[in-house]
């Protein structure tokens, strides 16, 4: 009996420790592949010649493989994949149930070169999600040889979406949202989708036990390079999870959390289900965009006798730094003006106080936040 309150409160016991930094390079990951060699299998390499492994679970017929981080900036996925294995790993009658109907494969990071300097593309610039057509990657290669070759009946893509995602009209951020992957323009609905969607809808009503609303649903739009689409027009169930923002939660540990009990969920259903229903997929709602990071309200902007009071918008970015070896959060302006359409991960009122720039006392769209307004103090990107 699958029971999410209960897999909810055991979390801890099967959360795999030293995952905390949302920043996960190949070179951590090893660390952890090593502890799992038992069932690690190299399938391949990257551009660079970084490893690229498959770790298998399981002995049942059915066959699902699950693969993250294609994007190398995109840790929530892996880091909950390893929960994952570790839960299994307790073999827990829940577990046994899945295992014994299903045959798991799992390719942590399929993109490491991406992943060591925290780059969405690959090694080279290609955007792997974007290269089944051209397949011009090294990567795209290691993947699709193991679908070709695995006889596998479903499809688990693992992404993370940008904190800018709320839920359908609301204030809630986008936690988690999952996609259908289209096979047409039209976005028509076959057998395939409808699996899909089905797999979806199983997993938003366990998930709207834990964190009611804070589920979306991704665009539809077709993207005919792209991965998730293609399979599915190959005839795949292809599910697209984007792992998004949980408040007061940058590193995404507690994202990370319900991310693996949205997969265990699906798993789940389909070791022990023949029938999808889907008749509830489309009442997910879609994903806004109204979140900023930071809106400054109220911000009194002067140049002599002229003055504007406007709001600023922020927008965090993790960037790499290659001399430190580190990934750091830096700050953007990239709203300015009437921002009340917009929501705030933090908010702010300046209270009508003046902005103070390095070089111009009025700010610019897309520059590094340096300036002070009031008590508030903004260096390099950095909130001081």
């Amino acid at each position: 009996m699958f029971d999410i309150h209960q897999l909810d409160k055991d979390y801890t016991t099967f959360r795999q420790e030293g995952f905390d930094s949302k920043w996960l390079n190949f070179n951590e990951l090893n660390r952890y592949f090593n502890l799992k060699s038992t069932q690690k299998e190299q399938i391949g390499t990257s551009f660079l010649g970084n490893e690229i492994y498959k770790l298998s679970f399981g002995t049942g017929e059915k066959r699902l493989l699950i693969w993250s981080q294609m994007h190398g900036n995109e840790s929530s996925g892996t880091r909950a994949m390893f929960d994952v294995i570790n839960f299994f790993e307790q073999n827990s009658e829940l577990a046994q149930t899945i295992l014994s109907n299903l045959t798991i494969d799992f390719i942590p990071m399929l993109n490491p070169d991406g992943s060591n300097v925290n780059t969405r593309r690959n090694a080279i610039g290609i955007d792997i999600n974007r290269d089944f057509l051209a397949k011009e990657s090294t990567e795209i290669h290691v993947l699709l040889n193991q679908i070709e070759k695995g006889n596998y009946q479903t499809l688990f893509n693992l992404h993370d979406q940008r904190t800018i995602f709320n839920v359908g009209q609301t204030s809630k951020p986008a936690t988690l949202s999952f996609l259908a992957p289209s096979y047409n323009v039209e976005e028509d609905v076959n057998e395939v989708r409808q699996k899909t969607m089905g797999i979806i809808q199983a997993m938003n009503t366990e998930l709207q036990k834990v964190i009611p609303g804070y589920v979306g649903r991704y665009t539809s739009e077709f993207y005919p390079m792209s991965t998730g689409d293609n399979f599915t027009k190959m005839g795949y169930p292809c599910v697209l999870f984007e792992a998004g923002h949980f408040p007061n939660d940058y590193q995404r540990n507690e994202t990370r959390k319900y991310n693996a009990l949205a997969i265990i969920a699906g798993i789940y259903s389909i070791a022990t289900k023949t029938d999808f229903p889907f008749d509830e997929y489309l009442s997910i709602p879609q994903n806004g965009q109204k979140y900023l990071d930071i809106i400054l309200h109220n911000v009194s902007v002067q140049n002599g006798e002229n003055s504007s009071i406007i709001d600023l918008g922020i927008y965090f970015e993790d960037e790499y730094n290659e001399e430190l070896n580190l990934v750091e959060q830096i700050a953007k302006i990239i709203e300015i003006g009437d921002l009340r359409k917009f929501i705030g991960h933090l908010e702010i009122d300046a209270e009508k106080q003046i902005y103070k720039g390095v070089k111009k006392n009025y700010p610019l769209l897309n520059q590094l936040a340096t300036f002070e307004v009031g008590i508030i103090k903004v260096e390099n990107g950095q909130i001081i």
